[in-house]
């Protein structure tokens, strides 16, 4: 009997353990009832009569109150593998260096970009010293100016420009002004009228127009009315004349379904010095001239931007073969790059450009590699300097 008393006695439960059990109870109840306080109050506040859902920070998913913390703690464990995984991944992956493009591991970049950085402000300031020994020609005159007296010397050509300008624009009948295409002198209300109707004939004579590239003894090319006193003239083509049936022959050979709107003339003195100068440079270098008539397609809303102020390199948004502006020796291919506007009409360039030494290029190819001219070759060629090209006439066609 003793033994069975002592067995009861060694089963009967400690008080001290039964009382911290009621209390861990009795908190846990508390809790419980505080959590289902807050989500009524959470659930009349949004005015929603159903489960209270709250959304994960992670994944924005609506959870039930109940399941959040379980949910929140799944949604951080896959963001740190995604983002370990990430990295890892960055580890080994090539970057290209922003100055010359060359690819390098992530932990090599740093130190790769740091060097090509004080290789980019050395070479700055070297162009920076040549450029105050530097002549440059004068937009006007062509005479070549030192950098220190350019712009005075440029602003002075320009106002003797508009005061020239001024006197023909004012000439009064008798006076006399010869004419740029014949030994004639006419008064000057009557010198376009004479001009327009000399260079027409010299463009019908079968030794005016010639194949490849226009040619003439004038500073400009002598398909140009150069009686217009303004820097900027466009001149619409007379589809009878040599001139016109020359650009829509070349455009109609890849697109002879397309037809030609119409096609003008661009007269941009300034640009086309800017060429020219360019052009006696590749001359010089080798030898014989490099100019080819190419096709350059845009945007209907790019044109007079382009007419304006040249080709800009800022607008190129292909760089398939380069970082540049694109022109193809056939229209067809051009075409891809043209936009039509509200009327369906699309427009394109027939451009001077100078192509010389052609090399490859890609996506990265932001400057021209040393020694070459253009990269692409073919039927494409970039180039990388806006005034390469001088686009001299523009097609409009459907």
């Amino acid at each position: 009997m003793a033994q069975a008393l002592e067995e009861t006695n060694q089963n009967e439960p400690n008080q001290e353990v039964v009382e911290h059990l009621n209390r861990s109870i009795r908190i846990t109840q508390h809790f419980h009832n505080d959590k289902c306080q807050n989500a009524t109050v959470e659930r009349d506040f949004m005015d929603d009569p159903g489960i209270v859902h709250i959304p994960c920070e992670l994944c924005c998913a609506q959870i039930n109150l109940d399941d959040w913390d379980t949910h929140f703690k799944q949604c951080s464990e896959a963001e740190q593998e995604r983002i370990q995984h990430i990295t890892r991944r960055a580890d080994n992956a090539l970057i290209p260096c922003e100055y010359c493009s060359k690819e390098f591991i992530f932990r090599d970049l740093s130190f790769h970009m740091e060097n090509c950085a004080e290789n980019e402000r050395q070479r700055v300031k070297t162009l920076t010293r040549d450029a105050e020994h530097a002549l440059i020609p004068c937009e006007y005159c062509n005479v070549p100016i030192s950098i220190e007296e350019w712009t005075t010397h440029t602003n002075e050509c320009a106002e003797n420009e508009r005061r020239k300008t001024g006197r023909t624009t004012n000439a009064v009948e008798y006076d006399l002004i010869p004419c740029e295409y014949c030994d004639g002198i006419f008064a000057a209300q009557y010198l376009e009228e004479h001009q327009t109707e000399c260079r027409k004939k010299q463009l019908t004579s079968a030794s005016t127009f010639q194949g490849d590239v226009f040619s003439g003894s004038h500073s400009f090319p002598h398909t140009w009315n150069k009686s217009s006193p303004y820097n900027l003239s466009r001149y619409t083509l007379e589809p009878s004349s040599e001139e016109y049936k020359y650009v829509a022959d070349n455009f109609h050979k890849s697109l002879p379904s397309n037809v030609i709107v119409e096609i003008e003339r661009i007269q941009n003195r300034r640009w086309y010095r800017q060429y020219d100068a360019h052009k006696d440079d590749f001359i010089e270098r080798y030898g014989v001239s490099t100019e080819q008539w190419l096709f350059h397609g845009c945007k209907s809303q790019s044109v007079d931007a382009i007419i304006n102020d040249c080709f800009n390199r800022s607008h190129a948004v292909r760089y398939a073969a380069g970082q540049g502006i694109y022109f193809a020796t056939d229209a067809a291919i051009s075409l891809s790059y043209t936009q039509a506007d509200v009327d369906n009409i699309r427009h394109m360039f027939m451009a001077r450009v100078l192509v010389g030494r052609t090399t490859q290029g890609n996506q990265s190819t932001r400057v021209c590699p040393s020694g070459y001219d253009t990269t692409g070759g073919g039927t494409v060629f970039v180039t990388y300097h806006d005034a390469q090209a001088y686009g001299e006439y523009l097609i409009s066609f459907r």
